[in-house]
């Protein structure tokens, strides 16, 4: 009985000290960015900035698919245009726009891009909106270019939700 008495003793003394230990730190995994699909992003980005609508467009496959935050997803270039049109265009003007990316890959002919936003908006005289989110695009090889296949971007903002009428 007294062995089984020390052990608990023992356990108890050192598994304590053990919890609060901290934990050795872990060395954040190296990135991975391959740099044509680095250029890619830099060129999408220079292209929004400018409000070069075609161009952003182009960069997308025929039957690309983007899926933005609070709507439904769209498919063909047609619809994509519209879509930048409106968000290049529209009442805010874009005033920057950057990537952090957090891995960027190339398998044969598709690759991916994965990483973070942010974006500033320009909504009137002295005001504007700083906007930060994530993002994922697939990439395929088309005619020995990189096109979008599929984006999909959110927002860290919070969604905003409607005022209910008053009773």
């Amino acid at each position: 009985m007294s062995t089984l008495v020390m052990i608990f003793s023992l356990i108890s003394a050192l598994v304590p000290g053990a919890l609060l230990a901290p934990a050795p730190e872990v060395p954040a995994p190296a990135r991975q960015l391959d740099p044509s699909v680095v250029e890619g992003a830099n060129n999408y980005l220079k292209a929004v900035l400018a409000g070069d609508v075609p161009g952003v467009a182009a960069m997308f496959q025929e039957d690309g698919i983007v899926m933005p935050p609070g709507q439904t997803l769209l498919q063909g270039r047609t619809s994509i245009e519209q879509f930048y049109r409106e968000f290049c265009h529209g009442p805010a003007k874009i005033t920057a726009f950057t990537f952090d990316h957090l891995d960027s890959t190339v398998a044969g002919d598709t690759a991916f891009d994965v990483g973070t936003y942010k974006l500033t908006l320009a909504v009137g005289p002295g005001a504007k909106i700083n906007d930060s989110g994530k993002y994922n695009v697939i990439l395929k090889r088309t005619g020995g270019d990189w096109k979008i296949a599929y984006l999909i971007f959110n927002s860290d903002m919070p969604a905003r939700m409607p005022v209910p009428p008053k009773r």
